[in-house]
């Protein structure tokens, strides 16, 4: 688990716009899910604020989602819910 002096909370959707907007030197955000039993599924997030939409890579299964609205982020991930627990964080 990372040490709690690097995490920083998610509460809402735009804070989440704001900390994934890909930046030149500091490329993509780290993000997780704090799952039960204290398992973490690591994510990174790139925002794109000209077409609003989101790509995600998820590492636990190495997987990938293109081109996601907000929408869709609430429809095809947990990310929504857990902001909504507060169990979305930034590394």
């Amino acid at each position: 688990m990372p040490q709690t002096t690097t995490m920083k909370t998610i509460h809402s959707i735009d804070q989440l716009k704001k900390e994934a907007i890909s930046k030149e030197d500091t490329g993509v955000a780290e993000f997780f899910i704090l799952l039960s039993g204290g398992i973490i599924s690591s994510k990174r997030i790139i925002y794109y604020p000209d077409t609003d939409q989101f790509d995600i890579y998820n590492k636990i299964d190495d997987s990938f989602q293109d081109n996601l609205t907000e929408e869709e982020l609430d429809s095809n991930t947990n990310i929504v819910q857990a902001i909504a627990r507060g169990a979305f964080y930034k590394y």
